[in-house]
């Protein structure tokens, strides 16, 4: 009550140490999970939280589900699924060029739900965007390409890519948040991630794009 009357504010230390270890412990069960899991080490993980959960004010939306639910920019972004799909064509061209992946890499199991995910994201309701931000709009683009399995193999490597694609063609790619490791570790926890958690990975996605 003291330290309230003074400061203005009054902190927890005891649940702030307990928000930090459950994420921690979070993205420590992703790197174990993951079939890839020696694709990110420790350092990278925690890097990951280093640039969307700086602040203890993060960690403890995180924990209480207070998450943000909208980005700032509504610039107009549109683009064709045929644009997207044949950026990820050069992807798998490349990749397999270099022996980093097999024909299945992207190939949909059923044709067309690729575009589907593309004009979900664009999707208007009573002529509104149904996400009416850039931010929203990419974010879910990743969740729902990670997350509905489209391809046969690929699907987080395709997911991240579309990601940074997006963010290229909105101009809102920040290298210096959005490193390799952190967008490793952030599709790998969407991997993951219960389905009934999907607005928090979104409100995660939403953090990182904030900074």
């Amino acid at each position: 009550m003291k330290k309230y009357l003074v400061r203005g504010y009054a902190i927890n230390k005891d649940s702030l140490e307990y928000n930090k270890a459950k994420l921690l412990e979070a993205i420590e069960s992703i790197k174990k999970l993951s079939k890839g899991s020696d694709l990110v080490g420790s350092s990278e993980a925690l890097n990951l939280v280093e640039v969307f959960a700086n602040t203890w004010i993060s960690l403890d939306a995180y924990d209480k589900s207070s998450l943000p639910k909208k980005g700032a920019s509504k610039k107009k972004i549109n683009f064709t699924a045929d644009e997207l799909e044949e950026s990820v064509k050069d992807l798998k061209a490349n990749l397999m060029k270099k022996k980093e992946a097999s024909n299945l890499f992207a190939l949909e199991k059923n044709p067309g739900n690729f575009a589907g995910i593309v004009g979900n994201v664009f999707q208007t309701f009573g002529g509104k965007d149904l996400y009416l931000t850039v931010e929203e709009k990419v974010a879910h683009l990743l969740y729902f390409v990670v997350k509905n399995h489209v391809f046969n193999d690929g699907n987080k490597r395709t997911g991240a890519f579309s990601f940074v694609w997006f963010l290229q063609k909105a101009s809102l790619l920040d290298a210096n948040n959005l490193t390799p490791s952190a967008l490793t570790a952030l599709t790998l926890l969407i991997a993951e991630s219960n389905p009934k958690d999907k607005d928090r990975m979104i409100g995660l996605i939403l953090i990182l794009l904030k900074k």
